[in-house]
């Protein structure tokens, strides 16, 4: 691989330091500052993060394309779930300028959160993403075993976040609770639903592109593959310091069932650790390992 011109170099470092800042972000901010918004600065910063690194490896049209996906995708759901209960269950939102009923910050959160998770599951696919040709096994095996893989690692973090988020800081409510601290099993059921929906439209979309393409495959340079998988770390990391950060008592929930704060917090960093944190360092050991080179 040739050595990178001066844009490339300046678009690494923009990467990098938007890395950092995301780790910053994870470990610190919840010690300076309570409530959802550490969790919501960092997905934030992933907008722009994936916005930059989806350019460069897909080409503005695919990266148009996913964010396009996931926007449209993920605001009907949210919508259809606030109005008829499915697929989520019944909640709305608190606060915020909305798209008709979900705050308009979501749809980029949700695109910034799943492009990190599709290339932390591809990279535990050893790039599977390169890897979608219709004329191979390989690829049409990945071609639906991606998406599914990368809904999943998407999924593990609203576990390991969406108690805190809902029933501690409010910023949506369920309004007839459930049974994971206030929580309803059918959310994470969604959330795997609706991040599978956008993620399989994609990796047709993809498949097509590779399969018509003489030497399919995306741009790949040196640490293009790290950033993405520490960036999904960070999301975990943020449950350990919102643990050491958190205030006791106790919360109600909607249904007016009485939760334990510590028990919360607890046990969300207890997932994020066995979850989130455990999947990035797969997905990082792969890398060491050299598990994830250049297809043939």
């Amino acid at each position: 691989m040739p050595p990178p011109d001066g844009r490339g170099r300046a678009v690494a470092i923009t990467q990098w330091v938007l890395v950092a800042a995301g780790l910053t972000v994870a470990l610190v901010m919840p010690l300076a500052t309570s409530g959802a918004a550490p969790v919501v600065g960092l997905l934030l910063l992933a907008v722009p993060f994936a916005a930059i690194h989806g350019t460069c490896r897909y080409g503005w049209r695919r990266f148009l394309t996913f964010f396009a996906v996931s926007f449209v995708v993920s605001n009907f759901f949210e919508n259809l779930s606030i109005m008829t209960g499915f697929p989520f269950g019944d909640y709305h939102y608190t606060g915020s300028v909305k798209l008709f009923h979900v705050p308009i910050e979501i749809g980029p959160i949700y695109f910034g959160l799943g492009y990190l998770s599709w290339l932390t599951a591809s990279t535990l696919l050893d790039r599977a993403d390169e890897q979608l040709n219709w004329r191979e096994r390989t690829g049409r095996f990945n071609t639906f075993a991606l998406p599914a893989l990368a809904a999943a690692v998407m999924t593990m973090f609203d576990v390991s976040v969406d108690s805190q988020a809902s029933t501690v800081n409010h910023v949506w409510i369920w309004e007839d609770g459930g049974g994971v601290f206030g929580v309803p099993y059918t959310n994470y059921l969604g959330w795997w639903l609706v991040t599978h929906i956008f993620f399989q439209i994609f990796a047709l979309l993809l498949a097509g592109h590779q399969t018509r393409a003489e030497k399919p495959g995306a741009a790949v340079t040196p640490g293009s593959l790290l950033q993405p998988v520490l960036f999904y770390m960070a999301t975990g990391l943020a449950s350990v310091s919102m643990f050491f950060a958190a205030e006791t008592g106790t919360v109600v929930d909607a249904a007016g069932v009485i939760w334990d704060r510590t028990a919360i917090n607890e046990t969300m960093m207890t997932i994020g650790v066995f979850s989130v944190i455990t999947v990035a360092l797969l997905a990082l050991a792969k890398i060491a390992r050299g598990d994830t080179r250049t297809p043939l």
